[in-house]
């Protein structure tokens, strides 16, 4: 018997693996991968998600906005701020 493919799993790997593809700098640097564990709460903007990959000058952030799509974006890492998990007003990754 075949396991059960995850598309959501799948898609997430997807988005990850394109935004990779597409650093706004590729000569950033080497692109760091943060523990699941260790991976902070941010907001950028209005955005609230996780920080995941960074490299020198950008950080990789992962979000679910009100429609629940996933969303995986590079940004500047001067607009990218932690917050606590109590200020965090994202929605369940």
């Amino acid at each position: 018997m075949r396991p059960k493919q995850d598309s959501a799993a799948f898609a997430r790997m997807m988005a990850h693996t394109d935004a990779e593809n597409n650093h706004p700098q590729p000569d950033d640097g080497k692109i760091m991968e943060l523990d699941v564990s260790k991976q902070p709460f941010v907001r950028v903007s209005e955005v609230y998600g996780r920080a995941i990959k960074y490299t020198r000058s950008y950080g990789l952030v992962e979000w679910v906005d009100d429609e629940r799509a996933y969303h995986v974006q590079w940004f500047p890492a001067g607009q990218i701020k932690r917050v606590d998990q109590e200020s965090w007003r994202g929605r369940p990754l």
